[in-house]
C-alpha cells in the first residue's frame, strides 16, 4: 500500500487505491448480483477449523489464487 504509488511512478504498472464506505444498501446490491448468478465467488481450498494452522501456512507462501476458506461446522 505504501510503496504502490511510489513504484507506479516509475514502472510499467499503475496503482490505484480505491476506498468504499460499506452500506446496507451496497451489500443489497452485491447480493442481488449472486443471487442472480453475475457474481460466484471462486473458492479454492476449504479447511476444516481444526487445520486452520495449514491454511494460515498456505495463504503466506502468497501462491492462493483464489479465496481460502475455514469450515467452522462439520
Amino acid at each position: 500500500m505504501f510503496y504502490g504509488p511510489f513504484l507506479s511512478m516509475f514502472g510499467s504498472k499503475k496503482f490505484k487505491m480505491v476506498a468504499s464506505k460499506p452500506s446496507k444498501e451496497k451489500l443489497q446490491v452485491v447480493k442481488e448480483l449472486i443471487d442472480a448468478g453475475k457474481v460466484r465467488p471462486v473458492i479454492e481450498k476449504r479447511y476444516p477449523l481444526k487445520e486452520v494452522p495449514d491454511a494460515i501456512r498456505y495463504l503466506e507462501t502468497g501462491h492462493a489464487r483464489a479465496k481460502v476458506v475455514i469450515n467452522v461446522r462439520s
